[in-house]
């Protein structure tokens, strides 16, 4: 059964019916558009490691970063580059000759080319001419083609843009310039999963090159608008490691995975058992705290407290069979088992589970007389207790 297997165990309503989705590449962009979240600074050493992980684990493509930036930038894509990884490193840069000279002199294997693709972008923030807009991206593709640059062809705020004007420009580089493939860039969150369905069935049937999606969270779609873009036939999803990156963020990579794989039954080539490692590592690189029920690898996604919840994993861990209250097994994406807390919301089973942890006899009356002291305990300090804390009522209680 698709839908269930010793790993995890989601809806049959998802395969009603079969879909044909295209293999999907992984393209991770922590190191740049997740750097660009406010204050997040990776050093080139931490680039190096995490990158070396992101590899490892099975991820395609890897943007070191726009070497442009910094000198520490240029030393980090260039060295990603020569750490013999199996990803292919890309570089991010502008539509001009010059970062592509600078992203050669780094050895990738790509570049991500951005020039702006709607008009108002274009006359209102860059104030360029539609026309410099065109000939740049003309140019700079095609000389980084003669480079011997892969070239995907990065169209900012592509959502936005007038359907006849992102026709043209993305028309003039295919035919004069060059890309090895084309990049659905939502740059504002603005798409709706149809919206984004609608954008890359039409750019498809209007360019023979694959297509590439890179989606931002403004409105919590990130991860939907990219799948409804794979289900359009995308083939390289954009993401970052905890949905990184400015604003409200990038396309969460383990999402993304986990949906494709799990949800809809795709074969990713990637070593899951890793992602709640390479979550931490970004975590702590970045500065940036994820929220603990954070999907896929919230450090208490696997904690139970309410008392109801708590009676059922009391039961079913006796018996081996968690997913009949998970939808996935925990050992799939790295986290740890899951574990009763105290609280307020606990109940009798609670109670009873630690005890017994504990090697703790206690009757039903005195383990209701606990739980009202746990709960007590709780709301005072708005929070959960303690082993210590528990134990000292146990005692006073007894």
């Amino acid at each position: 059964m698709k839908w269930k297997s010793e790993d995890y165990w989601v809806s049959h309503y998802n395969f009603r019916k079969s879909l044909d989705l295209p293999r999907v590449k992984f393209h991770d962009t922590t190191f740049r558009d997740g750097e660009q979240q406010p204050g997040v600074v990776f050093t080139s050493e931490e680039k190096l490691k995490i990158g070396t992980m992101m590899s490892e684990i099975g991820i395609d493509r890897i943007e070191g970063g726009m070497p442009l930036v910094s000198e520490d930038d240029r030393k980090a894509v260039k060295m990603l580059a020569n750490a013999g990884l199996d990803a292919e490193i890309f570089a991010f840069t502008r539509c001009m000759k010059e970062d592509v000279e600078t992203s050669v002199a780094c050895d990738v294997d790509g570049v991500i080319m951005e020039v702006p693709s709607s008009g108002h972008l274009i006359g209102d923030a860059y104030e360029w001419s539609e026309e410099k807009a065109k000939q740049l991206a003309v140019e700079a593709t095609a000389y980084a083609h003669d480079h011997g640059l892969y070239v995907s062809f990065f169209c900012i705020d592509l959502s936005r843009a007038d359907a006849d004007w992102a026709l043209d420009i993305i028309g003039a580089v295919a035919e004069e310039g060059h890309m090895d493939a084309l990049n659905v860039v939502d740059t504002f969150g603005a798409l709706s999963p149809e919206g984004m369905t609608e954008l890359v069935t039409m750019l498809k049937n209007a360019f023979s090159v694959p297509i590439e999606v890179h989606t931002h969270n403004d409105f919590g779609l990130a991860v939907a608008n990219t799948i409804a873009a794979v289900k359009a036939g995308a083939e390289v999803v954009h993401t970052t490691v905890n949905g990184l990156g400015e604003r409200s963020g990038n396309a969460s990579f383990e999402e993304t995975a986990m949906c494709l794989k799990v949800l809809y039954g795709q074969e990713i080539d990637l070593d899951f058992s890793r992602f709640k490692e390479l979550s931490d590592a970004v975590e702590k690189a970045s500065g940036v705290k994820k929220a603990p029920n954070k999907p896929i690898v919230g450090n208490e996604l696997f904690s139970i407290e309410s008392g109801i919840v708590a009676g059922w994993w009391k039961t079913l861990e006796k018996k081996n069979k968690a997913l009949t209250m998970f939808p996935y097994h925990w050992t799939l994406v790295g986290q740890d088992p899951p574990r009763i807390v105290l609280g307020k919301k606990s109940g009798l089973a609670s109670i009873l589970y630690w005890a017994e942890k504990l090697g703790i006899e206690l009757s039903e009356e005195k383990a209701r007389k606990i739980l009202i002291e746990v709960k007590n305990t709780s709301i005072r300090k708005k929070g959960l207790l303690t082993e210590k804390e528990f134990r000292a009522i146990v005692e006073k209680v007894q």
